[in-house]
């Protein structure tokens, strides 16, 4: 029985050993605002970034002066925590403003929080812990920005929830002219449309009042799940009442590439508990970063990571509150390699047509051996509120993460790998995501987004001399 037992666990004990033994021990450089992203692949030369302050008042002085001295010779582009991937927060030549200090926040009696645009999620999930809130709708890591999250008008893990722009009721903008601008659904409702998911190009968010929610304890039930099933088993899942967040992984393992998957569904506790203070210290994550990275490049460790996460799942069963859920950053796993880079790409599908999009990506991916490590699987309602809206019906969105090298043959190989999964997408009435690499073309762009060309002539119509400006606009929204 002992040799059966050190049989079974010593070759993924020493897989693992390797992988922590030969691992950098230090995260790479942060990214430098204006200069690159989290792609890590944007040489930006900005003429100029200015580290806006953090006093609410003096901000606001200091943006309006920027945006209107840019109106004679300058341009600006926006930038937070810079995590998009295709320069959505950089333009050459032109002037950078770093809202990071930008972060104050109140809770109001309704529990509408108050915050300012550089704040990030890590310092917005503490801060309603303490007073028994959590945040309604965001993506699934800390790392991001208020304002950069509403540039891209984010989505997670909320179940069956349009994108954030449904929480958001109002929010303060410094506008092409100079002028500060309180926008909502009711008042310059138009502004409100194009600036949530409009990429900086519609002016400076300043300060938004976002909806929260109850902090609430969940345990995670995760049900094994083929791809022909999801859509059936998800909306079993996720229609429960008692479920107050839900999410799903297709396997990565050559095993069972994109033949198996997991829908977990996050069920409320039923103990009356008060859910305040429930942030602890996060503890050692080094097992799951190993785990996770050993991954990259290898069948074995992906096949072992799937294993892993069918048995166990992420959480183990461990009941978490809400706040403790979403209060992980994406750093924990991220690569250390500075020759690397690991890139985003996203996919969304109607709910009835995701068997048919996975089965038709499966070849391409195994045909371009491209080193995918993760797909998560998220649903997201219909977005009647945003101009560039991705869900204009109830979406499947598939977040892919890839390993790539930063050399430019790595880079080739990724943009047709784009192109195949795009038109993938669009052939099952889908579409895709916009804060990745700018790997569509632009006439796949127009296919995806047929408002876009209504999108930014609103944006030329309100920003007449062009100043809000960034890589994405330059290739995508300029006339040619």
């Amino acid at each position: 029985m002992v040799l059966l037992v050190v049989a079974v666990l010593l070759p993924p004990a020493s897989f693992l050993g390797v992988v922590a033994w030969r691992e950098a021990r230090d995260d790479l450089p942060g990214m430098r605002a204006g200069f690159d992203d989290a792609s890590r692949m944007v040489a930006n030369r900005p003429g100029d970034v200015i580290a806006i302050v953090g006093d609410k008042a003096e901000a606001e002085r200091e943006i309006v002066e920027q945006v209107k001295r840019a109106q004679l010779d300058r341009v600006i582009a926006v930038a937070g925590a810079s995590h998009s991937m295709g320069g959505q927060s950089l333009v050459n030549g032109g002037v950078v403003l770093d809202l990071r200090a930008l972060r104050q926040m109140s809770l109001g009696e309704d529990g509408t929080l108050t915050v300012g645009a550089g704040a990030r999620w890590k310092d917005i999930i503490p801060f309603l812990d303490e007073r028994g809130r959590a945040v309604k709708v965001m993506q699934s890591n800390n790392d991001f920005s208020v304002g950069g999250s509403l540039s891209v008008n984010c989505h997670g893990w909320q179940p069956d929830s349009p994108p954030i722009v449904s929480t958001v009721r109002a929010l303060r903008v410094v506008i092409a002219s100079g002028d500060v601008v309180r926008c909502s659904r009711t008042e310059h409702a138009a502004l409100f449309a194009h600036v949530i998911g409009g990429y900086g190009l519609f002016g400076v968010i300043l300060e938004a009042e976002l909806e929260t929610a109850p902090n609430e304890f969940y345990r995670a039930e995760s049900r094994r799940v083929k791809p022909h099933d999801y859509t059936k088993v998800w909306s079993e899942v996720a229609g429960d009442p008692d479920v107050g967040m839900a999410y799903g992984r297709l396997s990565v393992a050559p095993s069972s590439f994109l033949e198996e998957g997991v829908v977990v569904g996050l069920r409320r506790e039923k103990r009356k508990r008060v859910a305040v203070k429930t942030l602890t210290s996060p503890g050692s994550n080094a097992l799951k970063r190993v785990i996770f990275r050993g991954s990259v490049g290898s069948d074995y460790g992906k096949n072992l990571r799937w294993r892993l996460e069918k048995w166990f799942g992420e959480t183990g069963g461990v009941e978490l509150s809400r706040n403790q859920i979403m209060n992980e950053p994406s750093s924990w796993f991220s690569n250390r390699d500075p020759a690397a880079t690991e890139i985003l790409h996203e996919y969304f599908v109607p709910h009835e047509r995701l068997a048919e999009f996975v089965e038709t990506i499966r070849p391409i991916l195994r045909d371009a051996r491209a080193d995918l490590l993760n797909v998560t699987v998220r649903s997201v309602e219909r977005d009647t509120d945003s101009a560039l809206a991705y869900a204009r019906e109830p979406m499947f969105g598939l977040v892919m993460l890839f390993h790539q090298g930063r050399d430019d043959a790595s880079e080739r190989a990724m943009e047709a790998l784009t192109g195949k999964l795009i038109e993938a997408a669009l052939a099952c009435g889908g579409t895709y995501y916009l804060p990745y690499r700018p790997h569509a073309t632009r006439e796949q762009f127009a296919r995806a987004y047929p408002q876009a060309e209504a999108f930014f002539a609103a944006k030329r119509d309100l920003d007449r001399a062009d100043v809000f400006q960034n890589q994405f606009y330059q290739k995508y929204g300029r006339k040619e």
